[in-house]
């Protein structure tokens, strides 16, 4: 009686070591806030597919990858911010923390002011190769980019402070604004015009969200920290390369179909990226919160092999379930999320995608994992196979399993180099 009752003392103390992991309790914050937020993503999306007509839900989908890939590009900033804010954060060093927000910040203003102009003095051009007629879409997207180069910083910084709750409740607000202001804007009779105002305003809800729990940050002295050029750029574009070439893998297939393809078919390849996204949305906030995790523990110089292989697990499992699941029902799945019979001829295509991009979050973990631990080399293999995804799709583009199988192949290839590559990055 005495041993079950220590054995199951044993197991209890077990229990509560592993929820308080801090991949593990995490996680489950980022995971559980993420799939919230996600959902209010997809009642989104999934509200405009139903409302919109095909082809108005290309151009809406059309938009938010004209949108995303400037937004994600300044995103690559976000492993720099968190590996010296991390840093920071450790050390209690507030005065360089405010330093160090004013330095970025001011960059990314700068940049922010450069591409909003660039984008309206070549906005006819932009025009004419999306199909779009209507200007004030597309003066709005430009805003929105503007908004979001600005607010990277603020995101970056609280995870950087590992306050993840605070960086849930931030995108949940502003999914729940977007949603909220899109059903609004569309039964108002706004049509495409209405939900791209509803991203606008949800970027300019997004960013006051995310300034208000790092307005401590206000009350400090200012001291700029010394960091040495050379260390920046030596770490910052190797990383902003990486995820520029991440982000490239799963926009501008979109973008090129879009180009390419007649508006239907760009519309049904927009809903079926939505779905097959949808694993991806719920596997990425695991690296997420690997990422600042791992650059504390390498600072302090503790094992992190540990983690990283959690980080896997964690990741795996929800990918795989719904990638057989939507190879099992297709069917339902595209009936399910977009309603409409007009999206069924992608049917046959939806279980491959789904492969494609569980592929895609474990080289997107990998690379988080690298860049984690200063191993930006990686940024070279990841580029050009971003580089070689557009030429090939620019030249084979008959159909979208050629599209789709392009863009597998040569992920794939990075999935096992970068397994190939794991023992030497990881020897002491």
């Amino acid at each position: 009686m005495q041993k079950h009752w220590q054995l199951n003392n044993r197991m209890k103390q077990t229990a509560k070591k592993v929820l308080k992991h801090p991949l593990i309790y995490g996680s489950s914050i980022v995971v559980s806030g993420g799939l919230l937020a996600n959902f209010f993503n997809f009642l989104f999306n999934l509200f405009m597919s139903r409302s919109l007509s095909v082809t108005d839900y290309g151009i809406l989908a059309s938009i938010i990858s004209l949108i995303t890939f400037p937004v994600l590009i300044v995103t690559a900033v976000n492993p720099v911010v968190v590996r010296f804010a991390g840093d920071y954060f450790v050390k209690n060093e507030q005065m360089l923390l405010k330093g160090l927000y004013n330095k970025f910040f001011g960059f990314l203003l700068v940049t922010g002011l450069t591409i909003f102009v660039l984008f309206l003095l070549f906005l006819s051009q932009i025009s004419i190769f999306f199909h779009i007629a209507n200007y004030f879409i597309l003066i709005f997207a430009d805003i929105i980019i503007l908004l979001s180069f600005i607010t990277v910083i603020n995101l970056s910084f609280l995870q950087a402070k590992l306050a993840f709750g605070i960086q849930v409740l931030v995108s949940l607000a502003t999914s729940l604004l977007k949603l909220s202001l899109g059903i609004l804007l569309i039964v108002l009779g706004y049509k495409v015009t209405g939900a791209v105002g509803a991203l606008l305003l949800s970027a300019i809800g997004g960013y006051v969200f995310s300034i208000i729990p790092l307005r401590f940050l206000f009350f400090n002295k200012t001291k700029s920290p010394e960091i040495e050029t050379k260390e920046l750029f030596r770490y910052g574009i190797p990383s902003a390369l990486t995820l520029l070439g991440l982000i490239s893998f799963i926009s501008t297939d979109i973008i090129l179909v879009k180009h390419f393809f007649d508006p239907i078919q760009a519309g049904q390849y927009a809903g079926l990226s939505l779905i097959g996204r949808v694993i991806f949305f719920i596997s990425a906030p695991i690296g997420t919160v690997m990422f600042p995790i791992i650059v504390q523990k390498h600072t302090k110089g503790i094992n992190f092999s540990n983690t990283f292989k959690l980080a896997v697990g964690l990741m795996l499992i929800p990918s795989i379930c719904l990638t057989l699941f939507y190879s099992l029902f297709p069917k339902f799945s595209i009936l399910f999320f977009l309603k409409r019979p007009d999206y069924l001829s992608v049917t046959p295509l939806l279980g491959i995608f789904g492969l494609y991009i569980t592929f895609y979050c474990v080289l997107y973990l990998f690379a988080n994992f690298y860049l984690s631990i200063k191993k930006t080399n990686i940024y070279f293999p990841i580029l050009i196979g971003a580089i070689l995804q557009i030429a090939l799709i620019t030249v084979y583009h008959q159909s979208f399993m050629q599209i789709i199988m392009i863009s597998f192949t040569l992920v794939l290839l990075l999935v096992i180099s970068f397994l190939v590559y794991y023992p030497y990055a990881t020897k002491k």
